[in-house]
């Protein structure tokens, strides 16, 4: 607790933390805004359909085949659900609350801009819907949330991540934390080809475009304003505890729209 305590008065700390957050609220306002600049995107899904490894009787063949198995179901179910962002929380909260390492965290940050910059300029170009709503599979839902859009397949942001991530860590490998994120890491591509939520190319393409960018910013890390280093300490802290506060929100709306807007009416007064 003493060791979070110095993290959470570390002004190097709280500004990273924050970045991280404001990259995170960018890309969510970034999918809302889609409903309006993505019109114009291609849907390339019928042709893409014709590539090897696409047919119905894989995907379902893939679905039933974890389903058949109940701990492996419950496994890559967790790990899924895990999430995008539950994955960028996981490897923030260890190189900078725990081990405190503000280069590796400049250098995740700078890779995940750069992941967000290309991915979101390939879907506003060209689209094509994930295997479960293409093959109409039961139990899922082809609703857009806020964390994500139903268009937001290939490449799979979701995976360019994981391998950003590996990358990242791979030099933290031998210590416990390190391995036990690795290994979590690891599981999420399997659990999203083997649960119907993607293609093989979107994780193939995510490992490219990870790789890609890990390697045009190996030497670089993201530069933040000198400015706000001169905050106070409590300022920087009242806005941690915002941004977090909104994250919860966006998770909690994401997860259930009617019945959070159901509960913020009711906390509002609302008839």
């Amino acid at each position: 607790m003493n060791m979070l305590q110095r993290r959470l008065e570390d002004p190097e700390v709280l500004v990273r933390l924050n970045a991280f957050f404001l990259s995170y609220f960018g890309w969510v306002a970034f999918g809302v805004l889609y409903g309006v600049i993505g019109r114009w995107s291609l849907d390339l899904t019928p042709q893409f359909l014709r590539l090897p490894l696409t047919s119905e009787d894989l995907v379902v063949g893939l679905v039933e085949f974890t389903k058949s198995v109940p701990p492996l179901h419950a496994l890559f179910t967790v790990v899924y659900y895990l999430g995008f962002a539950g994955s960028i929380a996981l490897i923030v909260a260890y190189l900078l609350l725990y081990l405190r390492d503000l280069e590796a965290s400049d250098r995740l940050l700078a890779r995940y801009l750069m992941a967000y910059a290309v991915a979101g300029s390939v879907y506003l170009i060209a689209h094509i819907y994930a295997p479960h709503i293409v093959y109409n599979l039961p139990g899922y839902t082809s609703t857009n949330t806020l964390l994500t859009r139903q268009e937001f397949v290939l490449p799979s942001l979701h995976n360019t991540f994981i391998m950003i991530n590996i990358i990242t860590l791979w030099k933290y490998r031998k210590r416990l934390g390190g391995k036990a994120l690795i290994l979590t890491n690891s599981l999420i591509p399997l659990a999203t080809v083997f649960l119907g939520h993607h293609w093989i190319y979107d994780v193939l393409t995510g490992f490219l475009l990870g790789i890609a960018v890990s390697r045009t910013s190996w030497e670089w890390g993201a530069r933040i304003s000198a400015s706000i280093y001169r905050w106070e300490v409590s300022s920087l802290q009242r806005v941690t505890v915002l941004n977090f506060l909104l994250a919860v929100i966006v998770l909690i709306v994401a997860a259930d729209p009617a019945r959070a807007l159901a509960i913020f009416g009711g906390l509002l007064g609302a008839p």
